[in-house]
């Protein structure tokens, strides 16, 4: 029972606040539409018998007067006006069946809309009754739901506590970082410095040994001028002490001596007939020592430089006196002649 006096309808009285605060006025309204539902029914039942036993009555009325009328004649003008009023009558109370079943048929579909309506009213509060049990479902998974994002925030927070400390660590090595790169900055601005001392050191050391190499150049120039007036001075020496070198009586020797593409290339030929044949150097050194043992009188070697040699002075000479020095007959005398004590 409610504090009202009326009787507790609602299903799942003892549920959840959440359904004692929303089902109440519903289910109040519904318990009125219900009782108004009965007494409409109360009513017209009653109705519906008064009519019964009125027409009943005269029913019987009918069938008194007919047997009234059958029994006497005498009577049958004064029971044929009574007739007539009484069909009247009847005629008047079939009137008033026809109004009071016309009355009935518009309460019956009164009733049967209050029934679909009622029956409507019960659909929607089955649909909202399973509504709010959705509803507390809800609930419970959003507190659920609440209660895993409160977790997962307070393992973010942690998270966030530990990322803070390796950030300050990131921090502070940062800053060591940054001084030691301030004094590798440091070093490396003494080391430029001492670099740009070194440059111009190196710069001044390749002008002294550019200017060396210019000394040396000149040097050799003087010696490779020395070396020619020594040459002509030793002629005009064994022209005034020795008789001169000639190739008379002598077996002849020539050859050719060049350089083509940074290598040097010669050719000879033996007695002054013939073309000249290429040979390497090796081959004719042994040649040229092998006739300069047959050969009694010796050998007169002459070394001849062709246009556009491609040799310097100095590689000439070199040339000419080694194969001189060695194999000609003239010079060999005079090695030889040194040599002697």
């Amino acid at each position: 029972m409610t504090p009202g006096g009326f009787t507790d309808l609602r299903l799942n009285g003892t549920s959840n606040e959440v359904q004692e605060g929303f089902w109440p006025s519903f289910t109040d309204i519904m318990t009125v539409v219900v009782m108004i539902f009965l007494i409409s029914m109360v009513v017209l039942l009653l109705r519906n018998m008064e009519l019964v036993n009125q027409l009943r009555a005269t029913m019987e009325a009918e069938r008194i007067a007919a047997e009234l009328a059958r029994a006497t004649d005498e009577e049958k003008d004064s029971l044929s006006s009574a007739l007539h009023r009484a069909e009247e009558r009847v005629q008047q109370m079939r009137l008033e069946i026809m109004r009071l079943q016309e009355k009935g048929l518009r309460s019956e579909n009164l009733i049967a809309q209050q029934l679909r309506a009622i029956s409507g009213l019960t659909n929607e509060r089955d649909d909202l009754a399973q509504q709010a049990a959705q509803l507390a479902l809800l609930r419970q998974r959003l507190e659920a739901d609440v209660e895993q994002r409160r977790a997962q925030i307070d393992s973010a927070m942690k998270a966030l506590d530990e990322k803070q400390i390796q950030l300050n660590v990131a921090q502070r090595s940062i800053s060591t970082l940054e001084q030691t790169t301030e004094q590798l900055r440091s070093r490396l601005a003494e080391n430029q410095a001492q670099t740009e001392r070194l440059q111009r050191t190196v710069s001044e050391q390749r002008e002294s040994l550019e200017q060396a190499r210019l000394n040396e150049q000149e040097v050799e120039r003087r010696y490779l001028v020395l070396a020619s007036d020594f040459d002509n001075l030793k002629v005009k020496y064994d022209k005034l002490v020795r008789p001169a070198r000639s190739s008379t009586g002598r077996h002849l020797i020539e050859v050719k001596y060049w350089k083509a593409d940074g290598k040097y290339r010669m050719s000879w030929r033996e007695g002054g007939e013939g073309s000249f044949q290429e040979i390497r150097r090796s081959r004719l050194e042994k040649i040229l020592q092998r006739l300069s043992n047959e050969k009694k009188n010796g050998l007169y070697v002459k070394v001849i430089f062709p246009e556009e040699s491609g040799l310097s002075y100095s590689e000439a000479w070199k040339f000419t006196s080694e194969l001189h020095g060695r194999y000609d007959y003239y010079f060999k005398d005079e090695e030889n002649e040194k040599k002697k004590p």
